[in-house]
């Protein structure tokens, strides 16, 4: 469905398939419109939603339905460039659950299904992990038969499930103070833990694009996002602002560069400053995307777009704001060339993202936000193409 996919219930895709492509390829910014906005509204994920069923989880015609309505209210509702697709969404632990983590299920109260144990004590225990079997172990299944449920009822196309970078599923997987200490002190071992953790990571993602049916270097959707030829895959890498450059460098670039080789190129997403790891992300061969959510950290990232420009694609993700004009005038300050930049933004009903990123719980229409959003930065993006000073 990919390549054909370019209405949905009477609503134009390919125009917008055409403009984040455009913006991956890094082609010239010519004038407001063609600067991709892409709003998640209502979002995939139930934090920071109080009244999302249980049953969203547990019952995939639920969650199929809970996407199509959604993204059919949006795009009757919200002019930007989103383009639908159904999120098999899981929490962020199905891969680790897989080798053997406690898994609990969504409450229904503001929350996702979660990792509730470590599954790494020793040393030892790393020798003895084996290769998950996406139809047997952990969540795997639940995610397989999500999407198979998918294919077969929604005219939706079905994206990837959550993919927790293999950086931050090692992580979970032993708790973050043996795996820092153990970089240092058995570093054999922890390459050893990378190595098949990453395999399991690239065999996951390829037995989800099998049954999706889409091919290996695109994807119907990335973390929200629409993805040309050339983006297969994404690392949702948080724990990239944890780790010092040289071990980032060390074990965690080799990996992504083989994943990133196998599904044709990838993108990068973390939530915070990880503007340290600059240099280690161009390091990534085959990166096409870095997917930030800034978190307010508007200097460090001023820093960091500048020396990607030219390089890799800038997603900007960031929960929406209390203040929505300060933030994007800001923003879009720190940002010298508008060249492959896109605002992909979460919007919620009940949290909002705050001076300093710190979250606040609010009471707003999200489609009102979405709309001050988008019209908001379209005026902004039009002044600063026309040189004006943006205040």
């Amino acid at each position: 469905m990919i390549d054909s996919f370019n209405e949905w219930r009477g609503y134009d895709i390919l125009q917008r398939r055409k403009k984040i492509e455009r913006a991956v390829n890094l082609q010239e910014v010519r004038c407001a419109d063609d600067f991709p906005i892409i709003i998640n509204s209502p979002c995939y994920f139930g934090y920071g939603d109080k009244n999302r069923s249980r049953e969203y989880w547990t019952n995939p015609s639920f969650m199929v339905r809970f996407q199509e309505e959604g993204f059919e209210r949006h795009l009757s509702m919200i002019n930007d460039d989103t383009v639908p697709y159904f999120m098999p969404w899981f929490g962020t632990g199905v891969l680790a659950s897989a080798f053997g983590c406690n898994y609990r299920e969504a409450s229904g109260t503001g929350d996702d299904p979660a990792l509730t144990s470590h599954c790494i004590d020793t040393i030892k225990d790393i020798a003895r992990l084996k290769m998950p079997d996406p139809y047997r172990d952990g969540w795997m299944p639940r995610v397989l038969d999500t999407i198979d449920y998918a294919r077969a009822h929604s005219d939706l196309p079905v994206g990837l499930s959550d993919m927790n970078s293999p950086l931050s599923t090692v992580a979970s997987m032993c708790g973050y103070e043996k795996l820092f200490i153990w970089m240092y002190q058995e570093p054999d071992a922890v390459h050893e833990l990378f190595d098949i953790v990453t395999d399991a990571f690239i065999n996951w993602t390829k037995i989800q694009k099998e049954h999706i049916g889409e091919p290996l270097d695109m994807s119907n959707g990335l973390q929200g996002i629409w993805s040309p030829k050339g983006v297969g895959v994404w690392v949702s890498d948080d724990d990239i602002v944890s780790l010092s450059p040289d071990l980032y460098e060390e074990f965690v670039v080799p990996q992504y560069s083989k994943i990133f080789e196998i599904f044709g190129g990838g993108s990068v997403h973390f939530c915070g400053d990880g503007s340290h790891q600059t240099e280690n992300l161009l390091k990534i061969k085959n990166i096409r995307v870095v997917n930030n959510s800034t978190l307010f950290k508007l200097e460090e990232f001023g820093k960091m777009v500048k020396k990607l420009s030219g390089k890799a694609a800038i997603q900007i993700q960031d929960t929406a704001y209390v203040n929505i004009r300060d933030y994007i005038i800001r923003l879009l300050n720190k940002i010298d060339d508008l060249k492959g930049v896109m605002f992909a933004t979460f919007v919620l009903d009940n949290i909002a993202m705050a001076e300093g990123g710190n979250y606040i719980e609010i009471d707003r229409n999200a489609v009102e936000t979405s709309r001050q959003i988008v019209s908001i930065t379209r005026e902004c993006v039009g002044r600063k193409l026309a040189g004006e000073e943006l205040n």
